[in-house]
């Protein structure tokens, strides 16, 4: 009879545990830990709520505070009402052509309304359309000019103008003596008219 031995049959492992996979659980709980605590903290401080600014915008000004030193009106004593105080209401601007003048510079800054046969003649103007067409027509005639038929034109010109300050020589001289009138039109109506003399 042969004795049975167990010795060579393979025998079941011991369970123990990998030192890595320790270290690695290990790690995977802590890193956990570390990202809930601090989520489940900050849920703990919201839920209190806060409470919500309002903002308001006062557009008529608080009375002012009653001090101790104010005085009382006696119950017999009326009090008087004060009217209001009106405001001027702002200056309209103008429309049209207007602030016209006539001038023997360039610049402007030589006003006059008699000039002599040999001068420039320019013309000044504002102008502010409210149809915002824009178009001016100027007219240099004769008023009374000695050999010359009344309303004899010696300038006519039509133009649009985008700029408000407006300025054109109407006569580089050589003008008869005599009266002439320079007529503006805005959009073909008569706005402005001025009159000048040329003397020898």
């Amino acid at each position: 009879m042969t004795k049975s031995t167990d010795e060579n049959l393979p025998k079941p492992q011991k369970g123990h545990l990998n030192q890595n996979l320790v270290i690695a659980i290990i790690g995977a709980v802590a890193t956990l830990g570390a990202a809930i605590i601090p989520w489940m903290l900050d849920r703990a401080a919201k839920a209190e709520p806060t409470p919500t600014a309002i903002q308001a915008t006062f557009t008529v000004e608080a009375p002012p505070e009653a001090t101790a030193t104010s005085t009382l009106i006696p119950a017999s004593a009326t009090p008087t009402a004060e009217p209001p105080t009106a405001t001027a209401a702002p200056p309209t601007e103008e429309t049209g052509i207007y602030n016209a003048f006539l001038a023997f510079d360039f610049e402007g800054k030589l006003t006059d309304t008699s000039f002599k046969s040999g001068q420039p003649i320019y013309v000044f103007f504002n102008l502010n359309d409210p149809l915002g067409k824009n178009i001016v027509r100027v007219i240099v005639s004769v008023v009374d000019v000695p050999g010359v038929l009344v309303d004899s034109q010696f300038y006519n010109t039509t133009n649009e103008y985008k700029d408000p300050n407006a300025k054109l020589v109407i006569s580089q001289g050589g003008l008869k003596p005599g009266k002439y009138k320079v007529e503006l039109y805005l959009n073909n109506t008569l706005d402005e008219t001025l009159e000048f003399e040329v003397t020898k």
